[in-house]
């Protein structure tokens, strides 16, 4: 029998009518590289160096990402990866246009992955603390929702719970650089601030590269907390223009 276990937590149904039902949000514990991947496959058959894996595993990243963007599916034991295009043409001779097209990738779960979902053991841990829980942010300066976004411009952040209140100084929307030891950047400019939608402006001088963000609040539906509460968007996301850079592993999947 697996080991594999898989914790949940229930949120409230906001997208129907009925009284009490209820979502189930897996809990995101962590982000793997492919230097923690290698580390784990030395673990398991020591005669390989971590080094030598992690290396090959880039090797192979660059080669599927290539594949992909030239117009190939690739499949591989995560699953298939497909080239697709986003955005109305007008007419048959328009070109493709990055201002209304998107060039993205579809995937689909591979074999692999789909027996350990089959194995694994799903432990609903019943009714959430209801915090702030972040769902999604658009960029106002690319009108894209792909997990990039613009420093010195607006994003609109989608939620449940994030307005941001209370007098502790904790409280505010953070940018927290994906690189071990970054200083979390604060926001100081909140334009719209609402139970169910931020707009925030990314500080201009904010540095190039890949972040996550979270947000701490003493806000809730019925009063203020007397603690804050904090919550961190488990999708690293990366300034726009950054995605090109050859040390991001910031995955950009629809």
């Amino acid at each position: 029998m697996s080991d594999i276990k898989l914790y949940a937590d229930l949120y409230d149904n906001a997208l129907t009518e009925k009284e009490g039902d209820c979502t189930a949000r897996p809990r995101i514990n962590g982000t793997l590289y492919n230097a923690d991947i290698a580390r784990r496959i030395v673990e398991k058959r020591t005669e390989y160096r971590p080094e030598t894996i992690e290396n090959i595993l880039g090797m192979a990243d660059e080669e599927k990402s290539l594949a992909i963007a030239s117009g190939m599916s690739v499949v591989d034991g995560v699953g298939q990866y497909l080239p697709q295009i986003k955005g109305p043409f007008d007419k048959p001779t328009d070109p493709f246009d990055p201002a209304k097209h998107t060039l993205f990738v579809s995937y689909t779960s591979g074999k692999t992955l789909r027996k350990m979902l089959k194995e694994t053991k799903v432990i609903i841990n019943g009714q959430a603390v209801v915090g702030p829980v972040i769902g999604g942010l658009t960029d106002s300066a690319t009108g894209k929702d792909d997990g990039t976004f613009t420093p010195g411009m607006p994003i609109v952040v989608s939620g449940n719970n994030i307005k941001i209140m209370g007098t502790n100084a904790a409280n505010g929307f953070y940018f927290i650089p994906a690189a071990e030891g970054g200083t979390p950047v604060k926001a100081t400019v909140i334009v719209h601030n609402n139970p169910s939608q931020l707009t925030v402006m990314v500080p201009a001088d904010l540095a190039e590269g890949d972040y996550y963000i979270s947000i701490t609040t003493q806000y809730d539906r019925s009063a203020t907390v007397k603690e804050p509460r904090t919550y961190k968007y488990p999708v690293l996301l990366s300034t726009a223009g950054s995605g090109g850079d050859d040390d991001d592993d910031r995955p950009v999947i629809e």
